[in-house]
């Protein structure tokens, strides 16, 4: 019989023992990287570098948008009215 009760002892105690080391052992989950500030709407006048002689586009969108229309147009963009 008290063989018995150590036996029981000794299960309650390793059950124990393994829900704490799992506790510790596991990972937290962390939250990808927070996206770009992209900022309201805003109106942009936008031209090809070096080409004078070249019509201006007028463009709204954030900043995040601005950047690429530049990249897939060529073309710089500065706020509208500056």
């Amino acid at each position: 019989m008290k063989s018995l009760a150590r036996l029981g002892m000794f299960a309650l105690t390793s059950g124990t023992l393994a829900l704490g080391l799992a506790a510790l052992v596991h990972q937290p989950a962390y939250a990808r990287p927070p996206r770009p500030d992209c900022g309201p709407t805003r109106q942009w006048t936008c031209a090809l570098p070096g080409c004078p002689d070249c019509y201006e586009v007028l463009f709204e969108g954030t900043v995040c948008e601005k950047a690429a229309f530049e990249k897939k147009t060529g073309r710089v963009c500065s706020p509208d009215g500056v």
